[in-house]
């Protein structure tokens, strides 16, 4: 028994057994034959790797949109995507991890800071979504050659979704306000700026928390108390952040119109990126 030789330790055994009657080839024959399997997990891997590399070449150029539609199906073709595919925001975990998770299954996958962008089939979701301790988000489907810019933003709200909640994958649209939000960022943009504009501007200014405070608040079915200590502050100050924000806004808090307004606005700014 001989062990096949790969970076970081043997990739596996090589056992060889005599035949009774049979001539021995002796050890030399044996060891032989473990180098050529070395050389060739060594050639494959280098495919792979290789391979690896063009792909997140091009998830880069996808995200950039520098690659008109037929070129991006050339590409992705290469890379056996096809049909139905998500874009995947990956948070708390490693490329090795996802690796390893996504095995021969056809991806690509793309590394910024502490992001870890998947472009997969949506059945693949689920698999990443089993790696420990790790947290997603996935865009709608969207046909391979499809500009990545909404794509990118619906993964990464849904990431942030995931994190907060503890979930391991969120699904852009889950939430059920995400399916009447519009696609076109530029229409996004716009409800964001008449609804929460001067609200944005004034957290970036005076560096306070009016548009988190509000959006915690909603999100815990506007209970004050319960919403004040997952921010971990008293229930009098989130009251007079929700008035200030109502203020800024020009919104009453308590009327059902203005406060579905203001949370699809929320929505779209979380779409957009623009919240934490």
């Amino acid at each position: 028994m001989l062990p096949v030789p790969a970076p970081g330790g043997p990739a596996g055994f090589l056992v060889a057994y005599e035949r009774a009657g049979a001539r021995p080839a002796g050890l030399a024959v044996v060891q032989h034959i473990a180098t050529v399997a070395a050389l060739r997990l060594a050639m494959v891997r280098n495919q792979r790797e290789t391979l690896r590399r063009e792909g997140a070449e091009t998830f880069a150029e996808l995200l950039q949109e520098v690659l008109d539609p037929e070129a991006a199906r050339r590409r992705l073709a290469r890379h056996a995507i096809e049909g139905d595919t998500v874009l995947l925001t990956v948070r708390r975990t490693t490329d090795e991890a996802l690796l390893r998770c996504l095995g021969d299954r056809p991806h690509l996958l793309l590394t910024r800071g502490e992001d870890h962008y998947v472009l997969e089939a949506p059945e693949l979701a689920a698999a990443v979504g089993e790696l420990p301790a790790a947290a997603a988000g996935a865009s709608r489907p969207f046909l391979p050659g499809a500009a990545l810019k909404v794509a990118q933003r619906e993964a990464l709200w849904a990431v942030s979704k995931a994190v907060e909640s503890g979930r391991s994958v969120v699904h852009y649209g889950d939430d059920g306000a995400g399916r009447w939000l519009p696609d076109d960022p530029a229409v996004l943009a716009a409800l964001v700026e008449h609804v929460l504009g001067d609200v944005l501007r004034y957290d970036e200014t005076h560096d306070s928390r009016l548009l988190v405070s509000a959006r915690t608040w909603m999100e815990r079915d506007r209970r004050t108390e319960t919403a004040a200590a997952a921010l971990h502050i008293h229930p009098n100050t989130l009251a007079y952040r929700l008035r200030r924000f109502g203020a800024l806004a020009d919104r009453d808090l308590t009327s059902t119109g203005a406060l579905a307004e203001v949370w699809l606005a929320i929505q779209a700014a979380g779409a957009l990126g623009l919240t934490d």
